[in-house]
């Protein structure tokens, strides 16, 4: 890995110099290659210096979108896109230059893929308010399709290739090292690719990947040490890789492996707590447990059944190993919160654990409610950001405890994906207090009627969080709100076509295969 990390260190001087305007690129072709940074997983290389240049760029925004021609559409969603990426608000009003008089987009504009590819991605930035973005995605997923059934997507294979990614998974909502992956790939077979930026994007990632499966060693050597199996039952499905990829996918960057571990640890114990209330426990079982983590000292145990000694003491443990991270003077904030949002959590798990013992079921309303604490995001947010030590500081947990629009969004995206991929499976095993027949039942409605609604509420979250976004960048620094936006893109990424936590399908043993088995070719 050290070999690797000093031809890496030795590439970044040569693409850092491609971010100087004094090269004779101008500001729109500096974004356009700040864009392929992006997409190829390397930009946090360069973070300051790329946050330094559109932030001086912004200020002549304008200028920047008259100089592009007329109908470069490609160009001018790219810019469109990575402004919106760094917290920029830029207006989609750029976009009306591709209408015609009629108020519909130009039908020149349908021969142009890499523009209309370009143009979908970006229509995934919208907010609650833009329609001309919404107009965008549905005429250019037409026109996407549309080549992907023609002649011309057999001459293009690797554009062919990132089409059908897009359509699966825009890169707004998938993860940033998934898109990195992609587009390594992708780069590497287009005719004008730069062979130093090749390079460092192949030996970033091939860092990385000898970085994970180092982390993947600890948390591995972690869980043996812990020996849960044999003390207690086993109604939890043993697994480290899936947890893992979830913490990857919240922050991927080598200097963030700490608290990648440190997450998955969070996520394991998480699933296994979950488990606790909704398959073993009994209701005075679970009921006692809820009562010592209100507690929340050694002592606490004393009442509870030996195997839930067990996960009391495991859970109490791996606070504790959290504190370690936390600065003397931050170390009451930041752990109070987390202790408030596990109670919340806990609190949240027995009132859907009383209603299924019941046969209550609740009203939609009344779900949502219980549901989106039972996500288990605040809490796994606060354990995301404890590890970062000092770049999480106390504004941080100020800002999370005002439970601001974008985390509210996150939760309730998080919660209706959930809903939507887990149902079926939840009414085979008899529990019927789940969002999608809370809502049936409510509102006589079919499932498939609920599912829709539930999507359509899904993809509004996704442009709330996008409106939101843009807010809080004006205040809140980018290495906070991106793993903000990264649990969104994991609900995207494992929860849109079925349950992909629970159930690792086929496509989420193809992502963990691909970064943590299969290393990249150099």
């Amino acid at each position: 890995m050290n070999d690797l990390w000093r031809q890496i260190e030795a590439l970044k001087p040569i693409v850092n110099a491609m971010l100087l305007p004094c090269n004779g690129a101008d500001a729109k072709k500096i974004t356009c290659f700040i864009h392929t940074l992006v997409s190829l997983g390397v930009s946090y290389h360069f973070e300051e210096k790329i946050v330094e240049f559109l932030k001086d760029a912004f200020e002549n925004i304008e200028d920047m979108i008259i100089d592009c021609k007329e109908d470069d559409l490609y160009t001018v969603s790219v810019i469109f896109r990575v402004f919106r990426l760094y917290g920029h608000y830029i207006t989609p009003d750029i976009f009306n230059r591709f209408k015609g008089d009629d108020g519909n987009f130009k039908k020149c504009l349908n021969d142009d893929v890499r523009g209309m590819l370009s143009f979908y991605e970006a229509s995934h930035f919208g907010t609650t308010t833009e329609d001309i973005l919404e107009e965008a995605m549905s005429f250019t997923q037409k026109h996407l399709e549309l080549f992907l059934v023609g002649e011309k997507a057999k001459h293009y294979p690797h554009i062919t290739k990132l089409i059908q990614a897009a359509l699966y998974i825009p890169q707004n909502f998938n993860l940033e090292i998934l898109v990195a992956r992609e587009y390594i790939d992708f780069y590497e077979l287009e005719t004008d690719h730069n062979e130093m930026l090749l390079k460092l994007a192949k030996l970033n990632f091939r860092f990385l990947q000898l970085q994970y499966i180092q982390d993947l060693k600890t948390l591995t050597t972690w869980w043996k040490e812990l020996d849960l199996v044999s003390k207690i039952p086993v109604y939890f499905r043993e697994r480290l890789a899936e947890p893992y990829f979830w913490a990857t996918g919240i922050y991927y960057e080598p200097q963030y492996s700490a608290a990648r571990i440190m997450l998955a640890k969070s996520i394991i114990l998480v699933d296994i707590v979950d488990n606790t209330f909704d398959v073993y426990g009994t209701i005075d079982e679970v009921k006692s447990l809820v009562q010592a983590i209100e507690r929340w000292d050694s002592d606490a145990v004393d009442v509870l059944p030996d195997y839930l000694k067990v996960v009391f003491r495991t859970t109490f443990d791996l606070f504790k190993e959290l504190e370690e991270y936390v600065s003397s003077e931050a170390r009451s904030f930041t752990m109070q919160y987390a202790y408030e949002q596990l109670r919340i959590l806990m609190k949240g798990y027995l009132q859907e654990a009383e209603w299924s013992n019941r046969g209550h079921l609740p009203s939609h309303e009344e779900y949502i409610e219980v549901g989106v604490a039972s996500t288990a995001g605040e809490v796994l947010l606060a354990m995301t950001f404890i590890p970062m030590g000092d770049a999480a500081g106390v504004g941080v947990y100020e800002w999370l405890r005002s439970r601001p629009k974008l985390t509210h969004a996150l939760f309730v995206k998080s919660r209706l994906r959930d809903d939507i991929a887990t149902y079926k499976e939840e009414m085979k095993r008899g529990d019927v207090c789940n969002g999608i027949n809370c809502y049936t039942k409510q509102h006589k409605v079919s499932e498939e009627e609920a599912c829709i609604e539930f999507e359509k509420k899904t993809n509004h979250m996704s442009k709330v969080m996008n409106e939101e976004f843009l807010k809080a960048a004006k205040f809140i620094p980018l290495h906070i709100l991106r793993p903000v936006l990264n649990y969104g893109r994991l609900a995207d990424v494992c929860y849109k076509y079925g349950d992909g936590y629970t159930f690792a399908g086929e496509k989420i043993k193809d992502y963990i295969t691909s970064l943590y088995v299969d290393l990249i070719t150099l």
